[in-house]
């Protein structure tokens, strides 16, 4: 579940309490249906949801596993340049930060326009030279430069940045678009670390301002002089659950009006106790896979990569794991319905099943020995894995569960499933620490970013070394020059052609295993604030830690 994520032990008590001391009741219960505020105001803090665990006291927008990107509130302080729908490529960027932007022709270059009579919550003005700063230090350094993009120049002019790339960025533009800036004069001083700085005092352009932060919630507030008018909804309050229990329980009490997570039988549990409640899966563009480290362990073996995707249930796995909401990918390809378009000749028509005899069969002619018993490789090592998702996540533990099942039961591997803290997990992922584990891919108009997440060898980093994609380590100068051949074509015959060449390498190779559509998890509640992304207004996604945040944290109106 999903971007990694952290929880808290009897938070719902604590949420109550951080209600009831926000809205300054004393009597009146801040989650009973006719309590209200000053001004009009209902008493509810607007509260947002996550089953991410314990936190630390970390606002950096840079480090992978802080506290404001985990939970999401980075898109309450900072904001990005430009806001793409990232559910629905078709329809126009929204123009933010950047009051207005121009590709050239071939995608190499865009210029933005600065907007005006922008203010850092400290006072100081917005310029062009905060923009370019905030580019330059991620073409400085790769641990920034989290969607890999290939700088050459940024350069300003008045109020204008120009940044060009070393080649196309057509597959890129929602990530280029999304990219948040920071304040040149708090950042570019001497001593501090933009990895390790905790940001405990946020400086934004952004909707609201951190007023605290505390295990228990994390408070911010309007800001008074927000460029876009001060925000309708003047407290907000950011919690973190052990779990996606725990998380449920405050969706259905009322205590939180924005969630983050799973919910096993969603209509029954949450949808169904109240006529003002709703649960969106809007389907993505990427998938949920096994990711597989092909670097160390005994997945460098592609033999027993295909061996364990032969074995696996993925109608089984979407009915018990998500209750439905994740639908079964088909395609070997691994491509979602929405990119089925994109599937070349060779694999039209071609789609997974269940083949534990093949499975066998294929490890048996590779020289493997104890099939469905006590599996032994080539060289007469025990097949011994370990497999994890966080604690927590349980429709990715009920799946992770089936799958080692079905590895110890049909191939006769010893299979050791964990469930770390999200922060273990995480590091662990991005230092390629692992054997197998359940995450998501990168998603886009194309199934160029599904790929690249996983194949694309601009990733590829050394095991223990922070890897922004690509965790399973999988190096492929084949893949990696088709990636970059589609990226760059100029023709859709030569995209066709690269598509091809990328889908099979992936088919014959198995870097990752394909198992599930990649729904947003969310649910929302319009007893108190209306406005929110849904099926009957789809203008973001519902998920809470993409920039999109931005846009739908300044739609959000209380109910009068």
């Amino acid at each position: 579940m999903k971007p990694i994520t952290k929880g808290l032990a009897g938070v719902a008590a604590l949420v109550v309490a951080a209600s009831l001391a926000l809205s300054g009741c004393s009597s009146n219960s801040p989650n009973s249906p006719g309590a209200s505020g000053s001004g009009g105001q209902p008493s509810v803090v607007l509260s947002f949801g996550k089953p991410d665990g314990q936190l630390a006291n970390n606002s950096s927008p840079f480090a992978p596993t802080s506290a404001a990107k985990d939970l999401g509130y980075l898109y309450a302080i900072y904001e990005p340049l430009v806001i793409a729908n990232t559910i629905d490529p078709t329809q126009a960027p929204i123009p933010w930060l950047a009051s207005a932007y121009k590709w050239n022709t071939d995608y190499t270059s865009i210029t933005f326009t600065v907007r005006d009579n922008v203010k850092w919550t400290d006072g100081q003005p917005l310029t062009a030279d905060d923009v370019a700063y905030s580019i330059q230090i991620r073409k400085d350094n790769q641990a920034l430069n989290g969607e890999a993009l290939p700088y050459k120049d940024i350069t300003t002019s008045g109020n204008t940045v120009t940044v060009t790339f070393t080649d196309s960025q057509y597959v890129n533009t929602s990530k280029v678009y999304g990219l948040f800036v920071i304040p040149k004069h708090i950042w570019d001083v001497p001593g501090k670390d933009l990895m390790t700085d905790l940001n405990q005092n946020p400086v934004g352009t952004g909707p609201y301002i951190l007023k605290s932060w505390t295990q228990q919630a994390v408070i911010l507030t309007a800001n008074p002089n927000y460029w876009g008018g001060v925000p309708a909804v003047q407290t907000i309050q950011y919690q973190s659950f052990n779990d996606n229990t725990a998380l449920t329980n405050a969706l259905v009490a009322g205590q939180v009006q924005w969630g983050w997570g799973y919910i096993a039988n969603y209509k029954t549990v949450f949808t169904d106790k109240d006529p003002a409640y709703r649960s969106w899966f809007p389907s993505g563009l990427g998938m949920d896979a096994m990711w597989l480290n092909c670097a160390k362990g005994p997945f460098t073996d592609v033999t027993l990569r295909k061996a364990v995707s032969m074995i696996i249930d993925r109608q089984v796995l979407s009915t018990s794991g998500s209750t439905g909401a994740a639908a079964p990918l088909t395609s070997v390809t691994g491509l979602p319905e929405s990119l089925k378009s994109y599937i070349s000749s060779d694999y039209q028509g071609q789609t997974f099943s269940v083949d534990v005899d093949g499975a066998k069969a294929l490890l048996t002619q590779a020289g493997y020995t104890g099939v469905g018993t006590a599996l032994t490789d080539p060289k007469g090592n025990k097949v011994s894995v370990t497999i994890s998702v966080p604690a927590g996540w349980n429709d990715y533990q009920a799946e992770l569960q089936l799958i080692g099942d079905a590895m110890k039961k049909d191939l006769g591997m010893e299979v050791n499933v964990q469930n770390p803290t999200a922060d273990t997990w995480g590091d662990n992922v991005n230092n390629g620490n692992f054997d197998a584990v359940l995450h998501w891919t990168d998603g886009g108009p194309t199934p160029f970013n599904l790929y690249s997440s996983i194949m694309n060898g601009s990733y590829l980093v050394p095991i223990g070394q922070q890897a922004n994609y690509n965790y399973g380590r999988f190096d492929s100068k084949d893949a990696t020059a088709a990636l970059q051949t589609y990226a760059n074509a100029s023709s859709d015959a030569d995209r066709t052609a690269a598509m091809a060449t990328i889908e099979k390498i992936f088919v014959e190779q198995v870097p990752a295993i394909p198992l599930l559509e990649r729904p947003s998890w969310g649910q929302y509640s319009e007893k108190y604030y209306t406005g929110w992304p849904g099926p009957d207004n789809p203008y973001a996604d519902i998920n809470m830690t993409l920039p999109s945040a931005t846009l739908v944290l300044t739609k959000l109106k209380p109910v009068s």
